[in-house]
């Protein structure tokens, strides 16, 4: 089992700092944010009641290219 981290923060949503978990994922590695937005696409498919077997990556990019610069 992974151990978690969990940070609380009570106040007005006014108060708050704009983006309190900026720190925390720039210092994730790729897999580690890789992970958890996938999680967020099987929980939205599930939300919806959607089909899990169709949550999968789209490949609709049709050409690549190096930007100069």
């Amino acid at each position: 089992m992974t151990r978690r981290n969990i940070t609380e923060w009570y106040g007005r949503l006014e108060d708050s700092e704009p983006f309190p978990d900026l720190e925390y994922w720039q210092s994730q590695d790729d897999e580690t944010k890789f992970d958890a937005a996938w999680e967020m696409v099987i929980e939205a498919h599930l939300i919806k009641g959607e089909d899990l077997r169709e949550s999968r990556l789209q490949r609709t990019i049709g050409s690549l290219q190096r930007r100069e610069g």
